[in-house]
């Protein structure tokens, strides 16, 4: 276990917890003070029974003056009741109280750690979510934060049980000190079986948590590709992929669930035998007088409210050494990872450094080099520059790196030499946020949100009046269709637009964009999931906008970014021609041969151009 992990649930107590420290402090002393009145309805039984009913001795209580009581049986009868009507209603009040405020505090307690983590995991660099699958991070999110519940109430079942042991051997000690010693080497043994099964069921936890997120992970994958995996009849193969990661998780649970059954029944022989003996032994006591070297005498009614203590003795004894503990670990093994991902070192200050002043969008890349792991460089000693108003088409095949080249402009990743520079400043120096609201973006695979299709046009400019909004829709020949539906922009979309098709959703993202109306705009294969007439309209809307916005368009479809200012090409992460439509033609280089592609010129593509997209197809398949 790594040293920033070693105390995860202390950590997470002393940053999230403390303020309501007062609360739930005040809480658990009112329970403790309810175990008090717990006990006392036994030892007013006990002395009830030797004087009201075999009358072997005086009715007196511990602590109760003689002239409290009443001297005739009615009397003590009335008296009885009254007492134990007294400590019922007592600590039935203390509970009631102790309750509200405990689960009160803990309440809002784990509000702040939902609050927490879920701005944690905002703040992570995109590096964290390439290596962590959705559904892990989801499970942290939701199930181990759900989890933490179980520290609450290990620390609350802790404090009770630990109250109840105290305060009934105390009434043990009282009534007959000599046997309570006797009694008190059962938690002794206890203790040390209950060591060795915190330590095996924490490892068991630990494992079962993992296994959550592995099973969260696939839930997630088969969901977000449903339609791949009913247009492949891929069903039967999914459940038993999902069969396997279960099948992990059920050996994980079975294997914590054996731990727990052993446990239990050492824990509960141990009872039961402790108890049978004090029963031998006490009733032996009371026929024959004090055994061995005990001296004190020991009536029928006092061994009675003893043996009634020792069940409430015994009892929460074996619960804080199985229950508790159990519970415990499995709030500690969610603990971990909630403190891992607070602590996780890979964040993103996005308010670090002054704010950017981006008046006229001028971008410049000086031999800017980037790399996602420390082989194959995915941009290389790029330089190039975008002046203000330019519409700069970006083209290349897959993997060219295109779409990174662009998210470094984001500052999604920095670059690993080189320098990014928007109106003369070094973007690395400013705060993300203001980088990035001086940007629109839309991607090739757009996104939307579960809401109406005004929510989603107004993501970014959530004020933005409805005049604003059918502007922003018609220059992204979305007003037309949005008109068509059943109820316009006030539409459900569903969940991630499932209820448009794909072009709907593009030409709803790239109105988003415009309605941001940033001075840099940014479209990742923007038109890679429209039809051609409505690839027209968008190539228009995108002439449109160059003229006072610095817009970058990557592209597939080269129609798209013909009449670009500048066209740029990248070949394995270098850029290798830029120019505009007509001069990359007449160089006849690699954005030749891509036209010549999209054209159906096949017989004229270059042979070089056949044999390096072979080799590299071919080296794409091998790894």
């Amino acid at each position: 276990m790594s040293q920033q992990n070693h105390h995860p649930v202390a950590r997470i107590i002393r940053t999230y917890a403390r303020p309501y420290a007062g609360r739930f402090g005040a809480g658990i002393l009112l329970q403790l003070l309810a175990r008090i009145p717990q006990r006392v309805p036994a030892l007013v039984i006990g002395v009830a029974v030797d004087a009201l009913l075999i009358g072997t001795a005086a009715y007196t209580l511990p602590l109760v003056p003689d002239a409290w009581i009443p001297t005739g049986q009615t009397g003590q009868f009335w008296f009885t009741v009254g007492l134990l009507a007294l400590a019922v209603t007592l600590r039935g009040g203390l509970d009631w109280l102790s309750a509200l405020l405990t689960f009160g505090a803990t309440i809002d307690a784990m509000h702040d750690i939902r609050i927490a983590i879920y701005d944690a995991v905002l703040g992570l660099e995109m590096g964290y979510f390439d290596d962590t699958g959705s559904g892990s991070v989801m499970s942290v999110l939701n199930n181990d934060v759900n989890n933490l519940n179980s520290i609450s109430g290990a620390i609350s079942q802790a404090i009770l049980f630990g109250g109840q042991i105290v305060v009934a051997y105390a009434f043990m000690l009282l009534l007959n000190w000599q046997l309570a010693l006797a009694v008190g080497l059962f938690p002794v043994v206890l203790a040390g079986g209950a060591r060795l099964y915190s330590q095996l069921l924490e490892q068991r936890y630990t494992r079962i948590r993992e296994q959550v997120g592995d099973v969260n992970d696939h839930l997630g994958d088969v969901i977000d590709g449903i339609s791949t995996v009913k247009a492949f009849t891929k069903e039967e193969h999914e459940s038993k992929r999902l069969a396997a990661h279960s099948r992990e998780y059920l050996n994980a649970s079975w294997s914590t669930v054996r731990l727990k059954i052993g446990f239990d029944g050492f824990s509960w022989s141990l009872s039961n035998l402790t108890h049978a003996g004090l029963l031998l032994f006490g009733g032996f006591w009371v026929l024959n007088g004090p055994p061995l070297f005990f001296t004190r005498e020991l009536t029928a009614g006092t061994l009675f409210t003893f043996l009634m203590y020792t069940r409430s003795f015994l009892a929460p004894v074996r619960s804080l050494s199985t229950n508790v503990i159990n519970t415990y670990e499995n709030g500690h093994a969610s603990a971990k990872r909630v403190y891992d991902t607070l602590t996780e070192t890979r964040t993103v200050n996005a308010e670090e450094g002054p704010d950017i002043e981006v008046t006229d969008g001028h971008v410049s890349y000086e031999d800017v080099t980037f790399s996602y792991t420390d082989e194959d460089e995915t941009i290389s000693n790029v330089s190039v520059e975008a002046q203000p108003g330019e519409l700069v088409g970006i083209v290349g095949s897959t993997g060219a790196g295109k779409s990174t080249l662009l998210k470094l402009l984001f500052r999604f990743y920095d670059p690993d030499s080189g320098t990014i520079r928007v109106d003369g400043q070094d973007i690395q120096a400013h705060s993300i946020r203001s980088v990035r609201d001086a940007i629109g973006f839309v991607s090739q695979d757009p996104f939307l949100f579960a809401g109406t299709v005004r929510e989603n046009i107004a993501y970014a400019e959530p004020e933005a009046d409805h005049e604003r909004l059918v502007r922003a829709a018609e220059l992204a020949g979305a007003h037309e269709f949005i008109t068509d539906l059943e109820d316009g922009y006030d539409t459900e979309v569903g969940e991630r637009g499932v209820k448009l098709s794909g072009g709907q959703r593009q030409r709803i993202a790239i109105a988003r964009a415009i309605l941001h109306d940033p001075e840099i705009l940014v479209f990742d294969e923007a038109t890679s999931h429209v039809d051609n007439e409505t690839e027209i309209q968008i190539k228009e809307s995108l002439d449109s906008l160059a003229a006072d916005h610095t817009t970058f368009v990557i592209a597939h479809r080269l129609s798209t970014v013909r009449d670009a200012d500048r066209i740029l090409v990248l070949d394995d992460g270098e850029l290798v021609e830029a120019g505009t439509h007509e001069q990359l033609l007449d160089r006849d280089g690699i954005y030749a041969d891509l036209w010549r592609v999209q054209i159906g010129e096949f017989d004229a593509v270059s042979e070089s151009f056949v044999a390096d997209r072979g080799a590299a197809e071919a080296g794409e398949v091998s790894r």
